[in-house]
């Protein structure tokens, strides 16, 4: 298996286009003694890193960690014997993983402890809901929160908690988790051949099966029907799901918010209203550039001569209160820019996608906002046009929340969250880490960036956002280019060559580990959790392994100019590294929640060292770049051959036998 995962790395790196305008090899021990003088490596620490590690495939899985058995397993199993010559392992108990000590001195790069980091925080007496997903803010319907203010009550749809599932009288566990098998899963020398359980009960057929006590699909359509809107109740606040409310000033009266849908079509030729605490999302075709400006003036006359009531109508008010609709251009980076109130002005530039950003309290809608992107300049008639419709719902103090990725244990597919050391202002103070303490006002990126490639190009992009991250579970292999420009000041023979080959694996190295990572020395202040809700003493290292030098650092980076060749070579360059994760499904809180996925290791293994040679005579040179992750299951045993090896025995012998008789 090691070897079909190397051969299908090697092979998603023959199929990146290359550039002819770079040699890349594999580096080689050089003795640079008589040409230039080579700079004493330094080593390079970093905490958690084990201190012997066997080589292996950087796409290996990792040596297994201690874990308990238990006493009462029958058959007992047996236990490899370890060899004379394997090194001595460190074991640490998860306790010891995340002790704190109170010295600063920076750690080894194959240290086995973790750095203090401080566990100030209120001590919580047993808590778990299990549709609690974000941490320190009140997540929609879920009456558990502990975060939702009392009022939320009123709104939500309090639905019953359903209890964690209980391992009680489960066939699986008596059959493969109780030591004895049944005869029938082996037919070995010693297997519980006959039980002694009394048979189930069975229950008498249901002449008149009444399926209203179950549940059942909701009717697709009935978003689309109109309400009776006269039949509704008055009420001083909208409730989850309800239609939100458009005032009409001049008539007095008051509509639903429709959007444009699409039905079974890529048209929108339906409208479905905006419900309270639904975010939605609409694609709608366009036949032209003119029929798109219709839609966007359609919506804009609309927000123009309405207002957004933020509770619904109440027949019994004399006086209504509404909110007016602020137009707003989003920016590419991200922000935007709001004329001021009474500044009405036309949009007639091509557009790409209009937002609605409702901001509420969970019972009214406090302000409402239209944001409108500008379409690229650039644009193929033969493409199709789209125009882009969505709805978005944000509390005051969202910014602020802290990411979490889970109740207790990470969920499938959410991100890997991550964290670094603060700095410190004297050697006395404690390690704390920025999940916990940074600062309202300073936003950290805690997750793990992933590279990606620029539409209709090979180039190597990374953006800051929650969609192009590492996601729990979820193995992956990436490639893209990495674009230089011209080398003319670094191709001339008093340049320092050495530093212009540093800068440029600097460069590789933010497109490869975590953020703010622009060295593998800086890999020692960063930290992943174990939970996907983090706690203060749940958080493992990221450990750096090398294979070539298991218990020592790579070599320096070093350039060389030849002058007659008029090129320049950087050696000891890496272009690519592996991240792995050992994940186990354990029961918390003393076995009261089972189930929930943890981290319980995690590396990231360096790729081939590379020699990369550049022609002066170039203007742009592209680098190939790769990024890898796999997560392992420590439950699930490694790939065993010997079955398959004594299969494949078996039947060679008896065509070997029948090739015998036939003749």
């Amino acid at each position: 298996m090691e070897q079909k995962c190397l051969l299908l790395w090697v092979l998603c790196f023959i199929t990146v286009p290359h550039s002819h305008t770079i040699k890349i090899g594999i580096s080689h021990s050089y003795n640079t003694t008589a040409s230039t003088t080579q700079t004493t490596p330094t080593t390079m620490e970093i905490p958690g890193t084990t201190a012997a590690t066997e080589p292996g495939s950087s796409m290996s899985p990792l040596p297994e960690l201690a874990t308990s058995t238990p006493s009462n397993t029958f058959p007992p199993r047996p236990q490899p014997k370890p060899s004379a010559t394997d090194a001595p392992k460190s074991s640490t108990t998860p306790a010891e993983t995340v002790a704190a000590t109170d010295t600063a001195d920076a750690q080894p790069l194959n240290a086995t402890e973790t750095p203090k980091i401080a566990t100030n925080f209120p001590d919580d007496s047993f808590y778990f809901c299990s549709c609690d997903l974000r941490s320190e803010m009140c997540d929609l319907n879920c009456c558990c929160d502990r975060d939702c203010p009392t009022e939320t009550r009123q709104v939500f749809s309090c639905l019953k908690v359903l209890a964690p599932p209980q391992l009680l009288s489960r066939l699986e566990d008596f059959q493969y988790n109780h030591g004895l098998p049944t005869c029938q899963i082996n037919d070995g020398w010693l297997c519980v051949f006959r039980s002694n359980t009394k048979p189930a009960k069975m229950k008498p057929l249901i002449e008149n099966f009444d399926a209203s006590q179950y549940q059942k699909w909701p009717d697709p359509l009935a978003a689309y029907e109109t309400e009776d809107t006269v039949a509704q109740a008055s009420s001083s606040l909208y409730k989850l799901g309800e239609p939100l409310q458009l005032w009409h000033p001049d008539s007095k009266q008051w509509t639903t918010f429709d959007l444009p849908m699409a039905y079974e079509s890529a048209q929108c030729q339906l409208k479905q209203p905006m419900r309270h605490l639904q975010p939605m999302v609409s694609h709608c075709l366009m036949r032209d550039q003119t029929h798109l400006q219709e839609s966007v003036w359609a919506l804009l006359n609309l927000t123009a001569s309405h207002q957004l009531l933020p509770k619904p109508r109440d027949l019994e008010e004399q006086v209504v209160e509404a909110l007016s609709i602020q137009i707003c251009q989003k920016l590419d980076s991200g922000g935007m820019l709001c004329p001021e109130p009474g500044n009405d002005t036309q949009w007639d530039l091509p557009v790409e996608s209009l937002e609605l950003q409702l901001l509420h309290n969970f019972t009214n809608i406090l302000e409402a906002k239209l944001l409108i992107k500008e379409a690229a300049a650039e644009y193929d008639d033969m493409e199709p046009l789209w125009l882009h419709f969505a709805v978005t719902f944000s509390t005051a103090n969202e910014s602020l929340a802290k990411p979490s990725s889970g109740p207790l244990g990470y969920l499938a597919g959410a991100p890997v969250i991550l964290s670094r050391l603060l700095p410190q202002n004297t050697s006395e103070d404690r390690q704390l880490l920025s999940y916990f303490h940074a600062g309202n006002d300073r936003q950290d990126y805690h997750w793990l960036p992933l590279f990606s490639r620029k539409p209709r190009s090979s180039n190597c992009q990374r953006k800051l956002d929650e969609e192009q991250v590492l996601r729990f579970g979820v193995d992956l292999a990436r490639q893209c280019l990495l674009q230089q420009a011209a080398l003319s000041s670094a191709l001339q023979e008093n340049a320092n060559h050495t530093e212009f080959c540093q800068s440029l694996q600097a460069e590789i190295w933010k497109k490869l580990l975590p953020h703010n990572c622009s060295s593998l020395e800086e890999m020692n202040q960063v930290f992943v959790s174990q939970l996907g809700r983090p706690q203060p003493d749940r958080w493992i290292p990221i450990q750096l392994h090398f294979e070539e030098r298991a218990h020592d650092m790579p070599p320096p980076v070093q350039g060389f100019y030849d002058e007659v060749q008029q090129s320049l070579s950087c050696r000891n360059m890496f272009l690519s590294v592996s991240y792995e994760f050992h994940v186990a499904d354990l029961a918390l809180f003393a076995g009261r929640v089972p189930h929930q996925r943890v981290l319980q290791h995690a590396r990231v293994v360096l790729g081939q060292r590379h020699d990369l040679e550049f022609d002066g005579s170039e203007q742009l040179v592209e680098l190939p770049l790769g990024v890898s992750a796999m997560f392992y299951n420590l439950e699930k045993s490694r790939p065993n051959q010997g079955p398959t090896v004594l299969a494949h025995r078996i039947i060679m012998a008896t065509m070997m036998l029948l090739l015998w008789l036939s003749l």
